[in-house]
């Protein structure tokens, strides 16, 4: 492994960076509930001009009781019009902050959104979205391993895009604003080539093999970074199934022809790679031993020493079947808690769950899920350890008391600042005869049915089926090993115990005729990298692809229905 000086000063740049947000974060907390205040009243006061500001009255609120009582809650309908004229360039609409990037969601949950984002809640999402990870794991090395972080290349799973709007704005998805500030340096931090981490245009690519190919050949990759959890575990999953073709490939210094991309950009790869016979070897040795005897990765990347990734509430069960090739060992920094409209809450230690509250990148209030129609919600000095809320946000880019459908668990505090769990979408709970199981229970469910089958499921969807009398639930898997339909009525009583006993209101349904018996059918292999292509192709944006845990849409449920193994 050669020296190579500057990966230490990019390592050292980076760790101060990272531990100087820790520090601002603890100041922050210490003053959460003042801080939470003088920042509503600014918004209020920077904002009363625009047209959304002298619809609601900004002018008259003069505390955060009077934000409540004048302001309305609001949705994304409120503000669709506005967001469309600021793209078109118009200003003083729903905020006065500069705005030169828009967010877009993935529209995997329903229909795409546009949502503004100011140059101050840019600020923010760049050093607590970006740095704060690096100062996790500074922090992690200095008290577990007693070293400074080592020198940083990873293997990126991401593919970041941006395009321009009519007024000029840029739009990309808010997990792409770190990485496309930070463009010039980044292909000195990762292996992935920089025509596939900003790729020009939507090309049909083999992303994992691209991204592996390169990463593989290199022994000194020391962190593994992704938006979501499940983009990793599926990239190893594909190595698992393809390594012979990859060592191959390293060997030779080729990619194979089998391997879909465009021809002007295999030109260019190709110009890259080198025949690497001895790398091909070492990996060839450790793939031969097999996938479950010893975590791969610590094998084939000694140095790799922690990773990143969204990998909570409904991504949780992909986290733990990474830990098949990762090991028990390696710690993960969960990212934070963010949607389109803003990034809310990071964890300020490696493995953790919980996520502290950033108290000046939003104001935050906390409605009870029992709570009567029409009363007030919550602020953060208001909240109790263990209950759960929705939450309702006011961000710096124009949304105001605005309700973004997700529930949170406040777990505890950070000085002022509680620290919380995503939950789940209040759109995706299923419900047939009133037993109302949200995507958390359904991850923990299915995890409890993956243990008890020995299986390893790529993926997996529940259809709630109301066309049957009495209605029941449909799941779909998609599974490492081969099953035919011969399987499915020993896995849809097995399910169907495991889904009784996760849940107290499931057996008595199904025994009074309120509910009807599970379904379990599998899926053809690959199904859900196909359902993310088929996302890819319609503008979605893969970094912010989650999985479809519950089948809410026609378009969703036709895809995986036509995809079941008859």
């Amino acid at each position: 492994m050669a020296f190579k000086p500057h990966r230490y000063v990019f390592a050292a740049f980076g760790a101060m960076l990272g531990i100087a947000e820790h520090i601002k974060l603890y100041l922050y907390s210490k003053d959460a509930t003042a801080m939470q205040k003088r920042l509503l009243l600014r918004l209020m006061r920077d904002n009363r001009t625009t047209e959304y500001g002298k619809k609601n009255g900004f002018k008259d609120v003069k505390s955060v009781a009077d934000y409540q009582r004048i302001v309305p809650l609001s949705d994304y309908l409120d503000y669709e019009e506005y967001v469309h004229r600021m793209a078109d360039g118009e200003k003083g609409l729903i905020t006065n902050r500069f705005v030169r990037r828009f967010t877009e969601s993935s529209g995997s949950t329903g229909r795409s959104k546009l949502v503004p984002l100011s140059g101050h809640a840019e600020w923010n999402c760049q050093c607590f979205s970006f740095s704060a990870p690096v100062g996790c794991a500074v922090k992690y090395f200095a008290k577990e391993k007693h070293r400074p972080l080592p020198p940083q290349r990873g293997l990126l799973t991401a593919e970041i895009s941006a395009r321009k709007l009519k007024g000029g704005a840029t739009v990309s998805c808010l997990s792409s604003i770190p990485l496309l500030n930070l463009k010039p340096i980044v292909p000195f931090i990762t292996s992935s080539p920089k025509e596939v981490l900003f790729p020009a245009q939507q090309e049909d690519t083999d992303m994992h093999y691209v991204k592996l190919r390169f990463a593989l050949q290199e022994d000194d990759i020391s962190y593994l970074g992704t938006i979501f959890i499940t983009t990793l575990e599926s990239m190893f999953f594909y190595m698992e199934e393809n390594w012979e073709l990859l060592c191959r490939d390293i060997e030779k210094g080729t990619i194979d022809e089998s391997i879909r991309m465009s021809a002007q950009l295999r030109k260019k790869l190709t110009k890259r790679l080198r025949p690497r016979p001895e790398r091909a070897e070492e990996l060839r040795k450790e793939f031969r031993k097999g996938f479950d005897t010893e975590p791969i990765i610590p094998r084939i990347w000694p140095a790799c020493g922690w990773l990143y990734g969204m990998g909570t509430g409904a991504l949780s069960h992909y986290a733990k079947k990474l830990r098949r090739y990762i090991g028990e060992e390696m710690p993960i920094h969960y990212l934070g808690y963010a949607a389109t409209e803003a990034l809310m809450a990071v964890p300020i230690e490696l493995d953790s769950f919980e996520y502290v509250l950033l108290p000046h990148n939003a104001f935050y209030e906390f409605l009870p899920l029992d709570a009567p129609e029409g009363s007030r919600p919550l602020t953060i000095s208001e909240v109790q350890p263990g209950e759960e809320y929705e939450l309702i946000l006011t961000n710096l880019s124009g949304f105001y008391r605005y309700r973004i459908e997700d529930v949170v668990r406040v777990t505890g505090f950070y000085h002022q600042s509680p620290k919380v769990t995503f939950c789940y979408r209040l759109n995706q709970i299923a419900n047939i005869s009133g037993e109302k199981v949200n995507q958390m229970a359904f991850d923990e469910i299915v995890g409890h049915f993956s243990e008890k089958m020995n299986e390893l499921f790529i993926g997996y969807s529940i259809y709630a089926d109301r066309s049957t009398s009495p209605g029941h639930y449909v799941l779909l898997l998609e599974t490492a090993n081969e099953h035919s339909v011969a399987d499915e009525e020993e896995y849809a009583r097995i399910f169907e115990r495991t889904f009784c006993d996760g849940n107290v209101s499931v057996e008595p349904l199904i025994n009074s005729g309120a509910l009807g018996h599970c379904e379990v059918h599998f899926l053809t292999k690959g199904t859900y990298d196909a359902y993310r292509e088929l996302l890819r192709q319609n503008g979605a944006n893969l970094n912010q692809v989650k999985p479809i845990k519950v089948i809410t849409t026609d378009m969703q449920k036709d895809f995986f229905f036509n995809r079941i193994i008859r």
